[in-house]
C-alpha cells in the first residue's frame, strides 16, 4: 500500500509548495491510498482543509490524522521518533509514503520518497526564516540521505542535491512544476480583457504595469526591480510597478526599498492575491520581471509566459531552465541591466512571438510531473 503524506495542503492559503502538492497528489492518490496529515489538537480542520485543496470529498477515503503532536515536532525527535514508528503514530498500513515537503521523519521504518524543490538552505540560508533554516540545516541532509528516492522540480535542482549532499544522479528524479495552459492562457475576447482592465483598475488603481508575483522576501531580491524601475520611472510616466503577493519574512527589507524609492507612490502593492486576480494581473501587464536569486524551478515565470507576456528575470539557478531561453535575464544584482531589459520590452524592441511563449510554458504538465511520481514508485514496488 502506498500513503502520502500531505501536510502542505493540510492548511489554507496555499503558496508554492502547497500548490505543487496539491495538484500532484490529486493525480496519484486512489482508493487503494492511505492519506496521512498531522493537526495536533484538530486545531486546523485538517479533513476539511485538505478536502478543499484537493477539490474532492474525503469522506471515504483512507484518512490518517494524527492529532497528537505536530509533524515538525516529530521530526525534530529525530532518532528519538523510532520510540514511537511514523507507522504506529499514523495507524499505516503502507509499505511506501510519499513526502511533498523535504523532511520524512527518522521513525518511518518503509520505504520513502520526499520531495526537494532547492537547496536554498544550503545556498542562500540567510535569506530564510530561522526556524526554517534551522530545520531543514538540520534534517534536510539525512532525510536525502535515507530517502528510497529523491524527486526534485528542474534539472538546476537536482545538480543541486547531487553535488551539495552527493547522492547518485540516478537516485533523484525531476517532475516540473506544471502549467495549468487552459487556464493560464490570454484572453478569449477583446471584451474579456476591458472588463478584467476594469476591475483592476478599481481594485488597485492600475492601467499600464510592470508586474512582480511572489511573496516580498529577501530572496525574491525585490529590491533590485525597484531600483530598476527607479532608473526609468521617468520615461515612461504612466506605468507603474505592481508587486502581487504576501509579506514574507523579513518583509521589512522590501518595504524599506519601496519607502526609500523616489516613485513610491507609482509602487502598488496588492497584497495575497486570488489566482483569478493572479491570472488578470498576468494577462494585462505589460511585462513580467522576477529579480529572484534563487529559485528551484519558478513557476510564476511560466504561468506569465502562458498568458503570453514578455518576461525580465534573472539568469540566476532554474530560471533560464523554466523561461526557455525566451525571457531577457541578467545579473540578479544588476539593477542598470534590469532597466535596460525593462525598457527594451517597454519600448517595444523586444516582443517574442506570443505563440512561442505559450509554447514554451505549455513544454511543463502537472500530468508529466505526477508520471514520475508513479514511475518512481513503480520501480520501487518493483512492479
Amino acid at each position: 500500500m502506498i500513503a502520502y503524506n500531505l501536510q502542505p495542503i493540510a492548511v489554507r492559503g496555499l503558496t508554492g509548495i502547497g500548490n505543487y502538492t496539491a495538484q500532484v497528489a490529486s493525480r496519484l492518490i486512489d482508493s487503494g491510498s492511505e492519506i496521512h496529515a498531522f493537526d495536533f489538537l484538530q486545531r486546523n480542520g485538517a479533513r476539511e482543509i485538505l478536502s478543499e485543496n484537493l477539490g474532492r470529498d474525503l469522506s471515504g477515503s483512507d484518512l490518517h490524522i494524527v492529532r497528537s503532536l505536530p509533524l515538525s515536532v516529530y521530526i525534530r525527535m529525530g532518532s528519538f521518533g523510532k520510540i514511537i514508528p511514523y507507522e504506529t503514530l499514523t495507524n499505516s498500513k503502507a509499505d511506501l509514503t510519499v513526502f511533498f515537503n523535504y523532511l520524512a521523519p527518522k521513525g518511518l521504518n518503509g520505504k520513502r520518497i520526499i520531495t526537494v524543490y532547492d537547496m536554498v538552505s544550503e545556498r542562500y540560508p540567510e535569506t530564510m526564516q530561522g526556524r526554517n533554516r534551522r530545520l531543514l540545516q538540520t534534517f534536510l541532509r539525512d532525510s536525502i540521505l535515507s530517502a528510497d528516492t529523491v524527486i526534485t522540480i528542474s534539472e538546476f535542482s537536482k545538480s543541486e542535491v547531487c553535488s551539495l549532499i552527493g547522492v547518485p544522479e540516478q537516485k533523484v528524479c525531476v517532475a516540473p512544476c506544471g502549467v495549468d495552459t487552459d487556464y493560464y492562457k490570454s484572453f478569449d475576447t477583446k471584451e474579456q480583457e476591458t472588463a478584467a482592465r476594469g476591475v483592476l483598475k478599481d481594485k488597485f488603481g492600475i492601467d499600464d504595469y510592470i508586474l512582480y508575483v511572489g511573496t516580498l522576501e529577501p530572496r525574491k531580491n525585490v529590491g533590485t526591480l525597484i531600483k530598476a524601475f527607479d532608473m526609468i520611472a521617468d520615461d515612461f510616466p504612466h506605468v507603474k510597478l505592481v508587486l502581487a503577493g504576501g509579506m514574507g519574512w523579513q518583509s521589512e527589507t522590501t518595504l524599506a526599498h519601496i519607502a526609500g524609492s523616489k516613485n513610491q507612490d507609482r509602487i502598488v502593492r496588492t497584497g495575497f492575491v486570488t489566482n483569478d486576480e493572479k491570472r488578470d494581473l498576468y494577462r494585462c501587464s505589460k511585462v513580467f520581471a522576477f529579480p529572484s536569486m534563487y529559485e528551484g524551478f519558478g513557476m510564476p515565470v511560466t504561468e506569465a509566459q502562458a498568458c503570453g507576456v514578455p518576461c525580465v528575470i534573472s539568469n540566476a539557478s532554474s530560471l533560464p531552465e523554466a523561461s526557455g531561453g525566451l525571457a531577457l535575464m541578467s545579473d540578479p544584482m544588476d539593477e542598470r541591466a534590469f532597466a535596460e531589459n525593462l525598457t527594451k520590452v517597454l519600448s517595444g524592441d523586444f516582443a517574442p512571438e506570443r505563440e512561442a511563449l505559450i509554447s514554451s510554458a505549455a513544454r511543463f504538465t502537472w500530468d508529466g510531473a505526477a508520471e514520475v511520481y508513479k514511475q518512481a514508485i513503480k520501480e520501487l514496488r518493483g512492479i
